[in-house]
């Protein structure tokens, strides 16, 4: 499974994509996360919740809320859910739009649902229990 990562400015108004992690397990994961929030100064995260599309929780919805409190006992930060639905096409139609090929979508497409997911957060999207 891959973990898109996005980051924002130091002023909290601008997200960009950043990289994309390789879960391999959950340990190897919470490093890496780890290593990355003491590199880049994180103070929150935001963990996408891959919702159904009328709303509810599924299996891949309660595995993110999992690792939720899996990296948050790992880094001692506070995370946040937010609603992903559509995020991934959403980045997709955009790569489009700026003439992204179909293997820079394939690369790139997870950092930027992330950047998406992220931006709608700093703008005041919803966060969810």
């Amino acid at each position: 499974m891959r973990v898109g990562v996005a980051l924002s400015d130091e002023t909290r108004t601008i997200s960009q994509p950043h990289l994309t992690l390789i879960r391999r397990g959950d340990r190897s994961l919470l490093r890496e996360i780890v290593k990355l929030v003491g590199e880049q100064e994180v103070t929150g995260i935001v963990v996408g919740l891959p919702l159904r599309m009328n709303g509810t929780r599924g299996q891949e919805a309660e595995a993110a809320v999992a690792l939720g409190r899996m990296v948050a006992g790992a880094t001692g930060l506070q995370v946040y859910f937010c609603d992903e639905r559509l995020t991934s096409k959403q980045a997709e139609k955009e790569m489009i739009g700026h003439g992204e090929s179909r293997r820079g979508r394939r690369e790139a497409g997870d950092r930027v649902a992330a950047a998406l997911l992220l931006q709608g957060v700093l703008a005041g999207g919803p966060l969810l229990p």
